[in-house]
């Protein structure tokens, strides 16, 4: 059965005995295999590593979690998740994260590689758009999560004059970068953690790219 005529869940699917020994944390994988008429599941990443490991799925057989706009392959979830390991250290959503990741890897150059990313708490009610600040090698990005989308700035390391945070209080702070225009990039509301570490890298990215080779 293709994904393609397999509507993604929009409801949970009934737990089995192995989602009863999930830590809250665990993502829920519903499994489904290539020529199966139905989903299995739902699955820890363990189990589904143990059944990689034991030859009783393949890594071209499908999986989908909560959050997730399609179905894909075992070996792009496995890697997208790999990857994004790193970047929910200071609490960041996952699924943001994922989100905000997959958005920006298709605008990023050859050689260019994602350092942090860092996501705005909700801003209020009447806040339209959520934004994500996203630190690579050679520039600072922000991200904004509109209805339509995603909108994408770029800002590279040459054009900063210097960056900022803000203690707002309630463990919520400001990160703000100064360019070299003189224009001045605020986005509040982001976890103190986070803003601590979005200045922390923000100030040695931009000294590795004005230090002399």
């Amino acid at each position: 059965m293709s994904t393609d005529t397999l509507a993604t869940p929009e409801t949970e699917t009934p737990a089995s005995d192995a989602y009863l020994y999930m830590t809250p944390t665990d993502p829920v994988f519903l499994l489904l295999r290539r020529g199966a008429d139905a989903p299995a599941g739902p699955y820890s990443q363990e189990d589904l590593l143990t059944f990689l490991r034991n030859g009783e799925i393949n890594r071209k057989d499908f999986v989908y979690y909560d959050g997730m706009k399609d179905w894909a392959t075992m070996d792009e979830v496995f890697d997208i998740q790999e990857q994004l390991s790193h970047f929910v250290d200071d609490g960041q959503n996952k699924v943001r994260v994922g989100e905000v990741y997959r958005a920006v890897s298709e605008v990023l150059a050859n050689g260019e590689e994602i350092f942090y990313i860092g996501i705005q708490e909700k801003a209020g009610l009447l806040s339209k758009a959520k934004l994500s600040v996203i630190l690579t090698n050679r520039q600072m990005l922000t991200l904004a999560q509109i209805r339509s989308g995603h909108e994408i700035e770029s800002h590279p390391w040459s054009s900063i004059q210097n960056t900022l945070i803000r203690d707002d209080g309630k463990g919520i702070g400001t990160f703000s970068a100064i360019l070299n225009s003189g224009k001045r990039i605020d986005v509040s509301h982001i976890p103190v953690a986070q803003t601590h570490r979005l200045f922390q890298l923000a100030q040695e990215l931009a000294d590795d790219v004005g230090s002399p080779e």
